[in-house]
């Protein structure tokens, strides 16, 4: 669970408050000089060894922090806070170029969330764009993959109101504080997102404000937080657009774009990711499905995770297609093993599997009287969770 107020290590919230230390001047700071405590203590000549410029005013903004009230703030929101190493540390997250100092949050982050699929896109969005949210969003949540957004007005709304509407997971990243509700019309939908057992979150303080220049990094943490970003009616240098970039150059994930009309500027971004071929298109969530399969930095990213558990399912472990050590292993990833919980549609697919010499979808369809789309999700996740239904055919 995260930190409460009373169990926030002081001198490190006081680091990751200062104005003028973002998550790459803080990083250098604590390697350069071992750890907060020592970064606090240090004189404005030693800081500007490392900062290069600006230590005069990072040292007196350092001076001018009071934690005491922050914490007070944090406790009178129910507001917790998050370190880097912590074991409820989101796994993905330390892929964010650069990782956070700190978190903020409402609500908690769960293991299932290693599934996360993020759908972003314009705030001043057409009927179609906040059809296909709604769309997308919906069938991914009931799949059992988290939806990852900004919060924002447009697609960014629709696609958790879809995702709570279709009782699934859903976290929200904000470029300001997530005790300050920005816009202020969600603070409801905020409230709902936590009640629902998802998350909200930040990296910035309590009450800080959403200013312009925050959401550039904002858009890191719901690209790294995702194993894939879907990109829905983003327009040409918009804040979605910026999210897929990352996701693809820095990140190494999966991006996908739902096309709009051809003279729409609110799909403009998409149609341009998609030309230069940095995002694929997908009409439909079962495209969806076979494009979080593609990448094996996407196994990888998501199999991190699976590696702390120890005991039960492991990394890359290959299910015998008709094999006898496929029914024990079936019986080894019940839900009752506490190591990987399946879903039914989940349970459907391994069990008609074991029987099967090759992968077919639509067999698989035939067999357990799922549709391809809930099928080719359910092959997905479990591939992602480190079991392979490997082609013996």
């Amino acid at each position: 669970m995260p930190r409460t107020p009373k169990n926030i290590p002081h001198d490190h919230w006081k680091l990751a408050m200062t104005r003028g230390i973002g998550p790459i001047e803080g990083r250098n700071l604590l390697e350069a000089f071992g750890g907060a405590t020592q970064v606090l203590a240090a004189s404005v000549a030693e800081l500007a060894e490392v900062l290069r410029r600006g230590a005069d005013e990072v040292r007196r903004n350092m001076d001018a922090v009071n934690v005491a009230r922050e914490l007070e703030e944090m406790d009178r929101e129910s507001v917790c806070g998050m370190l880097p190493g912590d074991d409820d540390w989101p796994e993905l997250l330390k892929t964010a170029t650069p990782e956070p100092l700190a978190l903020w949050v409402r609500g908690a982050f769960q293991e299932a969330d290693r599934f996360s699929v993020a759908v972003v896109g314009s705030r001043i969005c057409t009927a179609y764009g906040m059809e296909q949210a709604d769309r997308f969003a919906g069938w991914l949540a009931e799949q059992g993959f988290t939806i990852v957004s900004g919060g924002a007005r447009g697609i960014d709304a629709a696609a958790h109101r879809s995702a709570l509407r279709h009782h699934g997971r859903t976290v929200v990243v904000l470029a300001g504080g997530v005790g300050r509700a920005y816009p202020p019309e969600h603070a409801p939908l905020f409230d709902s997102v936590v009640a629902a057992g998802g998350v909200l979150c930040s990296e910035f303080p309590t009450y800080h404000p959403s200013e312009g220049g925050l959401f550039p990094r904002r858009n890191r943490i719901i690209s790294a937080l995702s194993l894939g970003t879907l990109l829905i009616e983003a327009r040409l240098n918009s804040g979605a657009l910026i999210t897929g970039r990352l996701a693809a150059e820095s990140h190494g994930r999966e991006v996908m774009a739902v096309p709009g009309r051809v003279d729409s500027p609110s799909s403009e971004g998409c149609h341009r990711a998609i030309r230069e071929g940095w995002a694929a298109l997908v009409t439909n969530v079962a495209d969806v499905s076979q494009q979080l399969r593609s990448s094996s930095m996407l196994v990888a990213g998501a199999m991190a995770a699976q590696a702390r558990v120890g005991a039960g399912v492991g990394i890359g472990v290959d299910v015998g297609i008709g094999a006898e050590a496929g029914a024990d292993l079936l019986h080894e990833v019940k839900p009752t093993s506490g190591v990987l919980k399946l879903t039914p549609a989940m349970e459907l697919v391994l069990q008609a599997a074991r029987s099967m010499r090759s992968i077919d979808y639509d067999v698989l369809s035939q067999k357990t009287n799922l549709g391809i789309a809930e099928v080719m999700a359910a092959v997905t996740r479990l591939e992602l969770s480190g079991i392979r239904l490997r082609n013996n055919g």
